[in-house]
This record gives structure tokens, C-alpha cells and sequence, in this order.
């Protein structure tokens, strides 16, 4: 089962979150985050659209629990990336755990920041959502089938269509369009 470390900003959205924790919890890919992801999920989550800190750390209680080997146990020390592997300030400590970790993935909507080459001969595939979604489409897609029928029925809405319009605005229309054809009998 691949090891994906997931950046803040794929938790920071709704769907997308709930489409790889409900995809990991049935067994399609193993999550990883650290706290300091949690903690940028976070502040972000509270500066965007004002989510109180009680809430953003209850969000994080949940995760913890809901995929209990997910958050990395011990700190992370940045000095396991070299210095002279460029990746952006603010991103080292993302790479830096994914690294500790063995990940095979590290999952993120911000691939610019990172050494896609540098990351490939350390054996971790550098994955944006949509690709990650098509992943489990075709190699777990029972799993997966099931996962989105979680995001449709843990949303507020509870509305299969509302869902996948979430998902097109958090990947692109072709991913959702995919998605939409597998869910659909």
C-alpha cells in the first residue's frame, strides 16, 4: 500500500480532504501529515473563512482519531534535506517529512515549490490531486466508490451532485467528469 504524505493544502479543502481520509480509512493509501501540517491546515482554515481555534483543533482531534497512524510520532528535523536541494523556505519541513517518513507520495496542489526530480531519486512521486484521484479510480476503485459515497453522505448537503461540484472547483472539470461517470450506475 503507498505511503502518501499529504500537504496542508490538500487538508485545507473540505472535499479534497474528505476524499483521501475516507480513501485511506478504507484502504486504498496510507496518509501521513505531520503537526506542523496540521498547525498551517489550520491557521489557514482560520484566516480564510474565520473557523475559531476550538474548531480548527477539534478538525485536527478528528483526523487523529479517524486515521490514528497518520500524524508522524516524533519531530521532524529539516536537516534531512540537503541545502543545496532547492524547494521553497516554507515547504522544507513538507518534503523533510515526507522523507522521514519513506513516503512514496507526497500529495500537494503546490508542485512548483518542490524538486520534482531531486524527490523522483529518493523514490517519492510528487502528486497533485487530480492525478492522485485518477490513481485511485483505477487501482482501488471499490475503495474508492466507497469513499465518495462517505463524502456524499457525511457533507452538509448530502447531495451527490453538490459533492462533485465541490470536487471540480477543488481539482478541474476533467477529474470530476471522470469521477462523476464512475460514480453514476
Amino acid at each position: 500500500m503507498p505511503v502518501t504524505f499529504v500537504d496542508a493544502n490538500i487538508l485545507f479543502s473540505r472535499v479534497l480532504r474528505d476524499y483521501f481520509l475516507y480513501s485511506a480509512h478504507m484502504g486504498a493509501l496510507e496518509l501521513r501529515w505531520s503537526q506542523e501540517v496540521l498547525d498551517e491546515m489550520s491557521r489557514n482554515l482560520r484566516a480564510s473563512i474565520g473557523l475559531d481555534e476550538f474548531s480548527t483543533r477539534r478538525l485536527e482531534e478528528l483526523m487523529n482519531e479517524f486515521l490514528p497512524d497518520a500524524k508522524l510520532k516524533l519531530p521532524v528535523s529539516e536537516d534531512v534535506v540537503p541545502r543545496n536541494v532547492d524547494v521553497h523556505p516554507k515547504d522544507r519541513h513538507v518534503l523533510a517529512a515526507a522523507l522521514s517518513t519513506d513516503a512514496d507520495n507526497l500529495l500537494t496542489d503546490n508542485t512548483r515549490d518542490f524538486p520534482a526530480e531531486w524527490m523522483g531519486c529518493q523514490g517519492i512521486d510528487l502528486v497533485q490531486p487530480s492525478a492522485m484521484i485518477t490513481r485511485l479510480l483505477m487501482d482501488f476503485p471499490s475503495e474508492f466508490r466507497e469513499a465518495h459515497h462517505l463524502c456524499v453522505e457525511l457533507s452538509a448537503s448530502k447531495d451527490c451532485e453538490t459533492v462533485l461540484n465541490q470536487l471540480e472547483k477543488a481539482t478541474d472539470p476533467f477529474t470530476a467528469a471522470k469521477v462523476r461517470r464512475f460514480v453514476r450506475p
